[in-house]
C-alpha cells in the first residue's frame, strides 16, 4: 500500500541486467569454524542469494570471504587468481565490499555526519600534499552518493544516526560504492527497512549488477530472493543443501533445502 503496488509487481519491473559475464569469485571446498565444504561461484554482472534458515551458515561464510573467520580448508579465487584474505583491510583491497547485517552495531558510525561515512572507506584518497583531508573533494564525493542514492537528507552535515533506517543503509552503500568493488555483498539489505525503500534498493542492486560487478544478497525474505536474484544457494547448518535458478525457484523449494537432511 506504501508504494502503491505489490512486491511482486515491483519485482517483475526490475531492469535485470541481461550482459552476465566470466566468473568472477569462485570459492571451493571453504571450511571454517563455522561452515562446511561450501563451494559456489559467482559472475560478473551476476546476483548471487543466500538462502537458509537464521543459523545456516550464511553470513560466517561471508565472513570468512571478507577477512573476519579464520579459514581452515578451501580455495578462494577472484578472478582467477588465488587469494587468501586475513582481514577486512585486505578483503578491501582486493575488491570486496560488505553491507553488513547489523547496521547499528557494524554498520554506520553514529556519531559522525553523512559525509564521514561516505568518506570513511577512501580518506587516503582524500589526503591533499599536506596529508590533511580534502574536504572540498570530500563534499563533492558526498553529494554525488546522496544524489545518485536517492539519500533524503537536509545535507551532508546531518548526523547518520538521524537519519531514517533505509537512508542509513544507502549512506553505507555509498560507501562501499565509492571503492569500486569487484564483489559486493549485502547480509539482509532491506531489513528493518520500509516497502518504499526497498523498491529503491533492488533498483540499485540491479543497476550494481549492470555496471559489472559480483553481487552476493544475503536474505531471509523467500520472496525478495525468489524475485532478485539471478541464482540462490541455500545452506543448512553450515553446509550448502540445494542450489537453484531464480526462473525454477519456489518457496516451497528453497524451504526443502533449508531444512532438507544432510546424511
Amino acid at each position: 500500500m506504501m508504494v502503491g503496488r505489490s512486491l511482486g509487481s515491483i519485482f517483475d519491473q526490475l531492469e535485470r541486467n541481461t550482459q552476465i559475464g566470466d566468473v568472477m569469485l569462485e570459492v571451493n571446498n571453504l571450511t571454517t569454524p563455522y561452515v562446511t565444504d561450501i563451494s559456489f561461484n559467482v559472475r560478473k554482472g551476476e546476483i548471487l542469494g543466500f538462502g537458509g534458515l537464521v543459523g545456516a551458515g550464511r553470513s560466517e561464510t561471508i565472513h570468512a570471504l571478507f577477512g573476519l573467520d579464520r579459514i581452515e580448508h578451501g580455495e578462494i579465487y577472484l578472478e582467477g587468481k588465488r587469494i587468501e584474505p586475513h582481514s577486512p583491510e585486505e578483503a578491501i583491497a582486493m575488491g570486496f565490499a560488505l553491507v553488513p547485517e547489523d547496521r547499528k552495531e557494524m554498520g554506520i558510525l553514529p556519531n559522525i555526519s553523512v559525509r564521514g561515512n561516505i568518506s570513511v572507506t577512501i580518506l587516503r584518497s582524500l589526503q591533499n600534499a599536506m596529508g590533511s583531508i580534502d574536504l572540498m573533494k570530500e563534499e563533492q564525493i558526498a553529494q554525488k552518493e546522496i544524489e545518485k542514492l536517492n539519500i533524503k537528507t537536509p545535507d551532508s552535515d546531518k548526523l547518520i544516526s538521524q537519519l531514517s533506517g533505509g537512508n542509513q543503509q544507502k549512506v553505507i552503500l555509498g560507501r562501499w560504492l565509492e571503492t569500486s568493488p569487484k564483489v559486493l555483498i549485502l547480509d539482509e539489505p532491506t531489513k528493518g527497512i520500509d516497502v518504499g525503500a526497498k523498491a529503491e534498493f533492488y533498483k540499485i542492486i540491479c543497476e550494481c549488477a549492470k555496471s559489472g560487478m559480483a553481487v552476493i544478497v544475503i536474505s531471509s525474505e523467500l520472496t525478495e530472493l525468489i524475485g532478485l536474484a539471478d541464482r540462490i544457494v541455500v545452506l543448512r547448518e553450515g553446509r550448502l543443501t540445494g542450489e537453484v535458478l531464480r526462473e525454477q525457484a519456489t518457496e516451497a523449494k528453497l524451504l526443502g533445502y533449508a531444512m532438507a537432511n544432510n546424511g
